[in-house]
């Protein structure tokens, strides 16, 4: 209910006649459908249209918080965040990310952790975050998930351990870049396949 509360002060950003529009049919779809799939909002989240796919995270929300009061949302609102940071939404960004930083598992905290750093432009965190994330030891079920992965998605690069270095990597190459920019960057700037 607090992430709602936060939500619910910003308002629905400006619809563009060049983006996608919210289709009511998508605020009825199963949570996974909607956060995993192309039939929720990942089919507005064209260039320049993240703003109009993070309001329909939040009016999915909204619309579905007694039933989601029930389930895990955090990738959802992970989504949320991260799309708000690309639109440029900055302090919206780092409200829903913040707001769930302490129920992120422990294997993601130093990402999240490295991530609101790089929003607030506080370099030593994200440095001291992504030196937590290097720390973290490679879990026994990682093999076996990375080889499901693999063989799942054979066009995607492989996964590596630890998780998400090479957007924490990015971060720190392109410190003074916007997020739409350095999220999608390796160690030395250069944008990732």
């Amino acid at each position: 209910m607090k992430l709602i509360t936060i939500l619910a002060g910003w308002g629905l950003a400006q619809l563009s006649l060049t983006c996608p529009q919210l289709d009511p049919v998508m605020l009825a779809l199963p949570l996974h459908a909607f956060d995993q799939t192309d039939a929720g909002w990942r089919s507005l989240d064209g260039k320049g249209c993240e703003a109009v796919a993070a309001d329909a995270i939040g009016r999915y929300r909204a619309v579905n918080a007694a039933r989601l009061a029930s389930e895990e949302t955090g990738t959802l609102d992970w989504h949320e965040g991260q799309l708000r940071a690309t639109a440029g939404q900055t302090a919206a960004a780092i409200a829903i990310m913040e707001a769930r930083l302490t129920e992120t598992h422990e294997s993601i905290r130093p990402y999240t952790e490295a991530t609101i750093a790089f929003l607030k432009r506080d370099r030593a965190a994200l440095e001291a975050a992504r030196d937590r994330l290097m720390a973290l030891p490679e879990p026994e079920y990682f093999a076996q998930a990375k080889a499901r992965y693999e063989a799942d998605h054979p066009d995607l690069p492989p996964l590596k351990w630890p998780l998400n270095q090479d957007k924490v990597d990015g971060f720190i190459a392109c410190f003074d870049r916007p997020y739409r920019e350095a999220y999608g960057r390796d160690a030395q700037g250069e944008v990732q396949p």
